[in-house]
């Protein structure tokens, strides 16, 4: 698992991760952005949520997440982004098992606002405006300490 604020850098991690340690990778907000995207159901909903900022159901997440799990065939998986909230964690584990390893990236709020205001003029991310951006990191930092004591 890799977890941190939002533009903290957990992608790029994850990318040279799985370059140098031959492990896959699994984004939970690609996961939902894709969603969004097939315009299924559940990206329909989902959208709503991801523009304003919020966080979606853990256990809508959870599923997800278990549902592309599968699709890796015992690999090991690094998790971008999740768990997201102590209610994450607790739902991962009674679905999937404890992690193996979790590692926390510490960034400052304002640097992470300004990767994500770029990461938005070079890849055009619907959740990467400045008023979502703010949001996420009001509830990243709302809900990370419990998260992270989960995690230890």
């Amino acid at each position: 698992m890799v977890v941190g604020g939002p533009g903290s850098g957990k992608g790029v991690l994850c990318r040279r991760l799985v370059d140098e340690c031959d492990v896959s990778h699994v984004s939970c907000g690609d996961l939902l952005r894709s969603e969004v995207e097939a315009d299924t159901p559940l990206g329909r909903e989902v959208a709503g949520i991801m523009l304003r900022g919020e966080l979606v159901s853990s256990a809508l997440i959870v599923t997800l997440l278990r549902r592309r799990m599968r699709s890796f065939g015992g690999r090991r998986l690094l998790l971008d982004g999740f768990p997201r909230s102590r209610d994450n964690a607790i739902d991962f584990e009674a679905q999937c098992g404890r992690p193996e390893l979790a590692l926390h990236l510490v960034c400052d709020e304002e640097k992470m606002l300004e990767r994500i205001l770029r990461r938005a003029q070079t890849e055009g991310r619907a959740d990467d405006t400045r008023k979502a951006a703010v949001r996420r990191i009001a509830v990243y930092r709302q809900q990370s300490e419990p998260t992270l004591e989960w995690l230890r």
